[in-house]
């Protein structure tokens, strides 16, 4: 039989031109790559932050804040709230979570590894004319393969790179919101605890005015049976006692419901919330700055992790961006081949290497509209970040006004009930001396007891201003 050797010129003719115009397909899907714009890095967002005043001293707030108040049970409190709050236990089950998802992006940089097996056998019943062929024939030819695959993505545009960017913004977005969290649990830590202390001078000052109004009931009785007082003294008395006594259990009902709110705070069982509540001895009020840098509210942990979250998104575009360009894939593959068949001889070692340039032609406007999203994603994130400066600095003059307001409060409270005590014991003297009625008397007790309670709002108020200031400016994070 002959051969038509002039086929093999077409043939390798052929060949050449498929490789040639393969060559050229790569070289213009790279200078294609080449020609789009490198990933825009990122800028933070321009904030007008307020000037800051020229003898303004460094802002230090320690991390353990709360302990400025001095008070032993709110740091114990606090302590027990930051190891078993459950806010704070899902904030670090989400940190997990993010320094995984890192892990596996930055896995994407490194070659992978794939391990292969398989096995089998064929049986023939053809009849082939070439005899080592046929030595195959009508028997079975057992075969079996182990190796290994690599392949790996060469990062050309950086695509693999911003997606490594976007995850670890976003762990540090996950740990700045569990200090953010932190910060939020201990001061509503303080805050229920200085609720609570109110509540506690609240009930001591009405039991007490409880209990003068008591004794001068009992008091009013015996005039009025020894035909000394009247009856109508007596029954203004009682009135007053039982307007008294009534606010009691209201009182003691908010005490319980705050001591609840403060076990659910700091992690309590079920259990333990039937347990004594502590209180401490003895609480000082700190001392505030009446003046800081603004720039330092930018690092308190929800702003900061608003801007880890604008850098996540701000990488999510350049990494999307980057899926209209083309891949290079390196492969290699080896494996060992064991096998029955006559077939095959010399070592059983089997090696492949290729190298692969791939890019999307045609994709209906995917990557197009992914790429919109998360440009729109990114423009959230700004608004997000901006709306947090905002709440900071609200936060900060806010807690500022709260503060001046109560110590103010506080002064002329102060002043009202040295005066209403001053004026109910003017009251009792002149009525020991006939020139006063007992409900004078009584009128004048309720006054004082309304005094005290308005100096302990204002108090609390004192107290939980300074705490929601020290919550605004960052807490130390």
């Amino acid at each position: 039989m002959g051969v038509n050797c002039a086929r093999r010129p077409r043939r390798a003719f052929a060949a050449a031109s498929r490789l040639a115009l393969a060559t050229l397909a790569g070289l213009g899907l790279l200078s294609a790559g080449c020609s789009t714009k490198p990933p825009a890095p990122y800028q933070p967002p321009r904030i007008e932050l307020p000037p800051t005043p020229a003898a303004v001293k460094p802002l230090s707030v320690d991390r353990q804040w709360w302990k400025a108040f001095g008070d032993a049970a709110l740091d114990q409190l606090v302590a027990d709230a930051l190891v078993n709050n459950l806010d704070l236990a899902r904030a670090a089950a989400n940190i997990e979570e993010a320094r995984a998802n890192l892990g596996m992006a930055a896995s994407f940089l490194s070659p992978r590894v794939d391990g292969f097996a398989s096995a089998g056998g064929t049986r023939s019943q053809l009849t082939i004319s070439t005899a080592k062929l046929s030595q195959d024939v009508n028997r079975t030819v057992w075969t079996a393969e182990i190796g290994a695959v690599v392949n790996w993505e060469i990062d050309l545009w950086g695509r693999i790179g911003q997606m490594n960017d976007a995850s670890r913004a976003r762990l540090a977005a996950s740990e700045h919101t569990r200090n953010a969290t932190a910060l939020s649990v201990s001061a509503a830590v303080a805050q229920s605890y200085f609720q609570l202390r109110a509540l506690d001078f609240k009930l001591l000052a009405t039991k007490a005015a409880a209990k003068s109004l008591k004794e001068a009931s009992e008091l009013e009785y015996r005039k009025w049976q020894a035909q000394t007082g009247t009856q109508l003294a007596y029954s203004q008395s009682l009135a007053e006692l039982a307007s008294t006594e009534a606010r009691i259990p209201g009182l003691q009902a908010a005490i319980g419901a705050t001591e609840l709110a403060l076990q659910v705070l700091v992690g309590s069982s079920p259990r333990a919330m039937m347990a004594a509540f502590p209180r401490g001895e003895h609480t000082s009020l700190p001392d505030t700055p009446r003046e800081f840098d603004g720039a330092l509210l930018l690092r308190r942990p929800d702003v900061a992790s608003a801007e880890q979250l604008l850098v996540a998104a701000n990488a999510d575009v350049n990494s999307i961006r980057a899926e209209s360009l083309p891949r290079l894939n390196l492969s290699l593959l080896a494996s060992l081949l064991a096998t029955t068949s006559k077939l095959i001889t010399g070592a059983p070692l089997f090696f492949d290497v290729g190298a692969g340039l791939t890019g999307p032609i045609f994709d209906a406007g995917y990557v197009k509209s992914k790429t919109e999203a998360a440009e729109a994603r990114r423009d959230a994130a700004v608004a997000y970040y901006r709306y947090a400066v905002n709440v900071a600095f609200r936060e900060v003059y806010e807690a500022m006004i709260q503060r001046d307001a109560a110590d103010q409060q506080v002064a002329l409270s102060q002043s009202e009930v040295a005066t209403r005590k001053k004026s109910l014991a003017l009251t009792e003297r002149s009525y020991e001396a006939g020139r006063s009625s007992k409900f004078e008397v009584l009128s004048e007790t309720i006054k004082v007891l309304n005094a005290q309670l308005t100096l302990i709002d204002a108090a609390e108020l004192q107290y939980i201003a300074r705490s929601q200031y020290y919550k605004a400016v960052g807490g130390g994070f």
